[in-house]
């Protein structure tokens, strides 16, 4: 039985690391005939590997063409070899890599692509919850609702873009010629969530951000909607914004349950 690991093992080092130690345990008459052997098994390998980057990353995939996306996977996976048996999670890194990678770092767009389309394969897989109704919230008594705190449901993620992430992926799912990279004036907040098994995603508005912020931080609704007129300078209008706000929070299912503040 050691000898079988033994020998597992040196090919596994063949195939992930392109370690030939294991080219001597191929039967065959000479050295090449026994590298082309070995090489239908690490090629086979790579290119599992390649086509499952290409299912996670669609957009990316298109984005950059056949040719390029082909040299980043290849790159990738040397980085990044493979550590689970699960392939859902190979290509975890794959925004980090391509912000970090000489070859692509001078591109910023195309980490921002990466870590979009991840996000949506997060938020789809994420575990599952109960998302609040409109009808629960109204039933709380006005009592409670200063100390009312919020649980955000476990699918929402928000990640930062300065780029136009989300018009080339509306352009790819449209079979849309997709547009040249554009640099937005401002840092822009996407939210990504899954409600009914489909994911959704949108783009906020800053002051929604900020207060989604406040409130994902288990501040209780009186102290965020304080906040907000601080910073807005007008409690009327803040309470408004803030209950317009909560509400399409509900309705989004961006909320799993209601907490009392006791503090």
């Amino acid at each position: 039985m050691r000898e079988l690991a033994e020998l597992q093992d040196r090919f596994q080092r063949y195939i992930v690391h392109a370690d030939e130690a294991a080219s001597a345990d191929i039967g065959g008459p000479d050295p090449s005939y026994r590298q082309a052997r070995m090489a239908i098994y690490y090629q086979a390998y790579r290119l599992r590997l390649r086509a499952t980057l290409a299912v996670d990353y669609p957009v990316l995939n298109a984005f950059l063409a056949q040719r390029r996306f082909e040299d980043l996977a290849s790159a990738y996976i040397d980085a990044h070899p493979s550590m689970s048996r699960n392939l859902r999670w190979f290509g975890y890194a794959m925004a980090e890599f391509l912000r970090s990678d000489p070859q692509f770092r001078g591109e910023p767009v195309l980490g921002e692509l990466a870590e979009f389309e991840w996000a949506q394969g997060l938020a789809f897989d994420a575990i599952d919850a109960p998302q609040l109704d409109v009808e629960a919230l109204a039933s709380r008594p006005a009592i409670d609702w200063p100390q009312l705190r919020f649980v955000p449901h476990p699918s929402l993620l928000l990640i930062e873009s300065r780029w136009n992430v989300v018009e080339i992926w509306h352009a790819h799912r449209n079979n849309a010629a997709l547009p040249a990279a554009t640099r937005h004036k401002q840092r822009g907040i996407i939210a990504v969530w899954r409600r009914a098994y489909k994911t959704y995603f949108r783009t906020l508005e800053p002051d929604e951000a900020w207060l989604w912020r406040i409130i994902a931080g288990k501040a209780s609704f009186s102290a965020a909607c304080a906040r907000l007129a601080a910073r807005m300078h007008d409690d009327t209008g803040a309470a408004r914004r803030a209950a317009g706000l909560l509400r399409s929070w509900v309705n989004d299912g961006w909320i799993q349950s209601i907490e009392l503040d006791k503090h």
